[in-house]
C-alpha cells in the first residue's frame, strides 16, 4: 500500500503534505502529516451516516487516509523501539534479529528480549490505540521479531491544583510499578496544549521506566502553538491540524460522534443540536 507521507515530491495539488516538524528530533517520530487550515473535503464525496448530515461542516480526514498514516506511525515506531535498521531508498526494516542482538538491546531489562508496554488513554484514544496495535502486531509477525508487547488502559484527570502539585489523577490501570525497566508507549488521540500530557509524563517518569515515548494521532496548531508558546511535540505524531473543534475516529461532542469514521470538523447546527441539556430541576440554579 503506497503511503502519502513518505514521498519525495509532493503534488501541489493535494490537501496535505509531508513536513519535519521542527524540534530537531532526529529518528522515525519527527515527520507527520500537515493539513492546512484551507484543507477539507465536501461530506457528500464521502460515505456518510445520515444521522450526522447537517451537523458536519467538512471532512479534514478522511478515514481512508488515517488508516495509512496509522500503518506507517507503526512501522516507524517498530523500528525505533525494537532498534531496527532501515535505509531511505527501501524504507525496509532488517527483516531478522539474532538473539543475541535481541538480548544484548538496550532499554529492556527483566526478560531477554525487547518490551513494550503501551497505555491507551481513555476514552477518545481507543480507536487509534486498537488500529495502532494491529499494525504493530502484525509487522512484528512479519519480520520475525522476538519480542514482548503487553498493554493497559488509564483515564488521566488533572488535578485543580495540578500547576503547583506537578502531578494528574490517573485513573484505571494495573499496578504502575510494572512499568519499571519498560519502555512504555503512551497512545493519545488528540493534544491540545500539551500540558496535561507533560504533566502526566512526569509522574510516569516516577516509576522508572527505561523509555517513555508518546504516539498521538492529532497535534492541534493553535495559535500559541505558532507563537512558540507551547513547545511540546510527542515522539510519534500523524497529523498536525488546524485549531478547529473536531469529531469522529473515537472524538466525540457530548459522547457523540464517536461511530463516525472520518475526521470532521462539527458545525454551529451540530453543537447545538448535541449540546448538554442541563436536567430540569438545575435549570434555575444553572
Amino acid at each position: 500500500m503506497k503511503c502519502v507521507v513518505m514521498t519525495s515530491s509532493v503534488d501541489k495539488n493535494l490537501p496535505v503534505s509531508p513536513t519535519v516538524n521542527g524540534v530537531g528530533k532526529k529518528g522515525a517520530g519527527s515527520s507527520y502529516i500537515d493539513v492546512e487550515d484551507s484543507s477539507s473535503w465536501e461530506i457528500s464525496q464521502f460515505s456518510f451516516p445520515k444521522q450526522y448530515q447537517g451537523f458536519v461542516e467538512k471532512v479534514m480526514l478522511p478515514h481512508g487516509l488515517i488508516v495509512d498514516r496509522i500503518e506507517r506511525l507503526a512501522q516507524d515506531i517498530v523500528t525505533d523501539v525494537f532498534e531496527l535498521e532501515s535505509t531511505p531508498q527501501t524504507d525496509v526494516v532488517t527483516p531478522r534479529l539474532t538473539w543475541e542482538q535481541v538480548a544484548n538491546s538496550k532499554h529492556h531489562t527483566a526478560l531477554n528480549h525487547p518490551r513494550l508496554h503501551v497505555l491507551c488513554i481513555l476514552k477518545g484514544g481507543y480507536k487509534f490505540f486498537s488500529d495502532l496495535m494491529d499494525c504493530i502486531t502484525r509487522l512484528i509477525r512479519s519480520i520475525g521479531l522476538i519480542a514482548s508487547v503487553s498493554v493497559d488502559f488509564i483515564r488521566v484527570k488533572s488535578y485543580m491544583n495540578d500547576q503547583s502539585t506537578g502531578k494528574v489523577n490517573i485513573i484505571g490501570g494495573d499496578v504502575l510499578e510494572s512499568l519499571e525497566g519498560k519502555t512504555v508507549l503512551v497512545v493519545e488521540d488528540l493534544i491540545d496544549t500539551g500540558r496535561t500530557m507533560e504533566t502526566l509524563l512526569n509522574t510516569l517518569k516516577d516509576y522508572k521506566p527505561a523509555r517513555l515515548l508518546v504516539a498521538c494521532l492529532l497535534l492541534k496548531n493553535t495559535d500559541k502553538r505558532k507563537s512558540g508558546e507551547l513547545k511540546y511535540w510527542p515522539d510519534f505524531l500523524g497529523f498536525k491540524i488546524p485549531d478547529h473543534f473536531i469529531v469522529g475516529y473515537a472524538t466525540d461532542y457530548n459522547e457523540f460522534f464517536r461511530d463516525l469514521h472520518h475526521i470532521c470538523i462539527v458545525n454551529d447546527a451540530g453543537k447545538e443540536y448535541f449540546k448538554q441539556q442541563v436536567p430540569a430541576e438545575d435549570a434555575q440554579t444553572a
